[in-house]
């Protein structure tokens, strides 16, 4: 379980969140909804330039993202059709979740 309030792991047991004191009630459980996994092709938030694809791409296959980026250009300018393929993979693919803050000492 988690606590709402600092988002810690907390024991499920615990009557009050160890991190930040807060009672039992504003503990929940884990969320259930569906997140995209590591194995998913997702849109990053960070180290993006227009919408991630380029990003993506690259994070998901291992491949260097300047290379992505030069490709993905060159195939826009010559041939058009990576213009079409861009926009659709921008609106076709998913944004990675939001990552939760690292806790602070």
């Amino acid at each position: 379980m988690f606590c709402s309030h600092c988002g810690n792991q907390v024991d499920p047991s615990s009557r009050f969140c160890p991190a930040c004191g807060a009672p039992a009630a504003s503990i929940a459980p884990p969320p259930t909804g569906h997140y995209p996994s590591g194995t998913q092709l997702t849109r990053p938030r960070h180290n993006r330039m227009i919408a991630g694809v380029c990003a993506g791409f690259a994070l998901h296959y291992g491949w260097d993202l300047n290379l992505v980026r030069v490709l993905t250009a060159l195939m826009i300018v010559l041939t058009g059709v990576g213009a079409i393929a861009y926009i659709a993979a921008w609106v076709i693919i998913p944004e990675a979740p939001y990552a939760l803050p690292a806790k602070s000492t």
